[in-house]
């Protein structure tokens, strides 16, 4: 981070637990300064603040349902309360219900949309008037392997993560002149303790997507690895990044 990291202040949604904890851990770990939010488990959340401060970083949580306007605002006030600035936002809050087209209704494709894109939208209008007075404001957007690929087993989650990357780059477009970096990080096969729902695998499905053996690949992405990524895209070293989807896949997608 060049000397600046323990001058930064980072807001990580859906930071208590799997990835987005394994992300607020590394950047606290280099001595930023970070707001865990979560919305379903702040007991989580509170776990993962523990193990920051156990290990001489700094943390507190947050909850905020990211489809609430209101709440994510009051969130970011707090950030800035506490911390008196912000500098980086890390969109991770999402859902991912495994449900098959015909077994979404208006409301549940709905929900999936107000959180999946537009808690990354209301996160990110909140933060922008603070990022513009960061030295070095980034945003870093949690995107999938599936804004490209099929999963075979959740078309609703996957169209959220394909506007994820249009998002991402209209975004960098707009705030390339304030010195703003918007970034995303194409996941795919992370180590992560919960899902909000699960895959059906009694379906007929290409083995070549469910079989590990016929990848070739036997080790997952760990989130520490994602918070490493992401470390680097809020240096000073990451400065001409922008717009980029960055994939994390082991080579996933390759075969």
């Amino acid at each position: 981070m060049n000397g600046r990291s323990e001058d930064r202040v980072a807001l990580v949604t859906g930071g208590g637990k799997g990835v987005g904890a394994g992300v607020a851990r590394v950047l606290c770990g280099a001595g930023i300064r970070c707001c865990v939010n979560c919305n379903s488990n702040p007991a989580m959340a509170e776990e993962t603040v523990a193990a920051i401060r156990a290990a001489g970083g700094e943390a507190f949580a947050y909850q905020a349902d990211v489809s609430d306007p209101a709440q994510v605002r009051a969130m970011v006030d707090a950030v800035v309360e506490r911390y008196g600035r912000l500098d980086i936002l890390v969109n991770n809050a999402a859902m991912q219900p495994n449900k098959y087209i015909d077994e979404y209704d208006a409301a549940a494709l709905q929900r999936l949309w107000s959180i999946n894109i537009g808690g990354y939208w209301r996160c990110a209008k909140a933060a922008i008037g603070h990022l513009r007075r960061s030295p070095a404001g980034r945003i870093v957007n949690m995107c999938s392997i599936h804004a490209n690929r099929p999963t075979c087993f959740d078309a609703g989650y996957s169209m959220t993560k394909g506007a994820i990357r249009m998002f991402t780059r209209e975004l960098a477009l707009e705030l390339t002149r304030d010195g703003i970096t918007v970034n995303a990080i194409t996941l795919g096969g992370c180590r992560i303790e919960f899902k909000t729902g699960r895959p059906k695998w009694d379906m007929q499905t290409p083995l070549d997507v469910i079989n590990p053996a016929l990848r070739g690949v036997n080790r997952l992405v760990e989130p520490a690895d994602v918070g490493e990524t992401i470390l680097f895209l809020c240096s000073d070293r990451a400065a001409a990044i922008t717009g980029d989807c960055i994939r994390i896949d082991r080579g996933l997608v390759l075969v």
